[in-house]
């Protein structure tokens, strides 16, 4: 057995040894130890003291705060459901900025669609002529000056797709009050790319309208607008994306994971889009079964029921 250890059934155990007892070489080491040990200490002292209260440098805190800074809010009294249509003509025109936010260094990737939307008026810029062009087909003008919105409708849009949509805009001056700058675009609220880039291509060929839409594809040219969340569609049930995603939360946790049905799900009207249409053939059949189960929806149905197989809610089911 060797000297400082001990054997117990072949495992063998450190022994410490007294202090008095050791040599004079090996009692010099361990005073020299617990003195920079104890100097260690100090410094680490110092150097905390200075972070906090002196010129030091800081050190990041990647601790994840208690409780969330209090979100900036801008008053604003105008409710969806207000019968004479009327808010509020004064908003504040600055906000406190958050001093604990910072900026991006660099934009997010998905600005760059901003430029490849804008790319056929890029040499010409939009003139006059460009935007009235585009009358023909708009539900609505919409102008911003001095941070409030004026509105000018020419068609019925369907449903309160007008509505909503005009709700976003005024979320936006909300919330970002004279920061969003003086505009005028024309707003079309179909369905389907309306701008199609083989009338507006070739030498002789004219300008395009600059008209804006919610869709657009590779053979149009509408402009995407960039809707920042999803307002409600009161005509099927949907509320807004606030409360529906709380709504969301609550709905995924009735279904344990791997009690969910192993299959993509989909269910809307096919009838207003040809992908869609292709996409049911993706469906499952007697001889191809491609993990997908499509349903068509017959909204007119659904409003008779009362939405009761249209809530988002309880379809959080597959996996």
């Amino acid at each position: 057995m060797q000297p400082g250890s001990s054997d117990h059934g072949g495992l063998k155990e450190a022994i410490w040894w007294p202090v008095n007892k050791l040599p004079a070489r090996s009692c010099t080491v361990f005073l020299l130890f617990l003195f920079l040990l104890v100097g260690a200490l100090v410094t680490l002292r110092v150097l905390d003291y200075n972070t906090v209260f002196g010129d030091g440098p800081r050190i990041p805190n990647n601790e994840i705060p208690e409780k969330a800074q209090e979100r900036i809010e801008v008053p604003f009294n105008c409710t969806a459901f207000n019968l004479r249509g009327i808010c509020p003509t004064i908003l504040p025109t600055n906000v406190t900025k958050d001093p604990g936010r910072q900026s991006p260094p660099t934009c997010p990737e998905y600005f760059r669609w901003i430029h490849e939307d804008l790319r056929p008026w890029s040499r010409t810029g939009i003139s006059r002529d460009m935007v009235e062009r585009a009358k023909t087909t708009a539900h609505f003008r919409l102008v911003v000056m001095n941070g409030k919105a004026y509105v000018e409708r020419y068609h019925r849009a369907y449903q309160t797709r007008d509505v909503f949509t005009l709700w976003g805009i005024l979320q936006l001056l909300r919330r970002y009050p004279g920061k969003v700058p003086d505009l005028e675009l024309m707003f079309d609220l179909e369905d389907r790319p309306y701008i199609k880039s083989r009338d507006f291509s070739g030498p002789n060929a004219p300008s395009p309208p600059a008209l804006f839409k919610y869709c657009a594809d590779d053979e149009s040219l509408d402009i995407v607008f960039p809707d920042w969340s999803f307002w409600g569609w009161p005509e099927v049930n949907i509320k807004p994306w606030g409360p529906l995603l709380k709504d969301f939360a609550k709905g995924k946790n009735k279904t344990k994971w791997m009690a969910k049905t192993p299959y993509a799900h989909w269910r809307g009207n096919p009838d207003v889009s040809p992908s869609r249409q292709d996409l049911l053939k993706c469906n499952v059949s007697r001889k191809k079964d491609w993990n997908a189960r499509l349903y068509r929806q017959d909204w007119v149905q659904e409003s008779r029921n009362g939405f009761k197989e249209s809530d988002l809610t309880k379809q959080c089911t597959h996996r």
